[in-house]
């Protein structure tokens, strides 16, 4: 499962906010803001703050969501010199290979 904030960044549209106002009001760090960007975890207190500046309720900025996994080939080159491919599933922002 992962972590999305597409629905804060829409309400901020709707509330005509950008990025840099909501971390003033909130008093957030950039730093938080970027892990929203990413769709990072953060604290209740992150969350409850950002309510609170736009008046409204957690499930109206987060949503829990399916982890989407792809699957990709990776070619590289092994210890005998030769290319080789390999299948590999990109998960949680790293590959893994199958």
């Amino acid at each position: 499962m992962a972590i999305s904030y597409n629905k804060l960044w829409k309400l901020m549209i709707d509330h005509k906010m950008n990025k840099t106002q909501l971390r003033k009001e909130a008093g957030l760090s950039t730093n938080v803001i970027a892990k929203l960007s990413k769709d990072d975890s953060v604290s209740m207190d992150t969350l409850l703050r950002i309510c609170s500046v736009l008046h409204c309720d957690i499930g109206d900025i987060v949503e829990v969501v399916e982890e989407v996994r792809q699957s990709s080939v990776i070619e590289y080159v092994g210890d005998d010199g030769y290319n080789h491919l390999q299948v590999a599933e990109k998960a949680n922002g790293g590959y893994k290979s199958k």
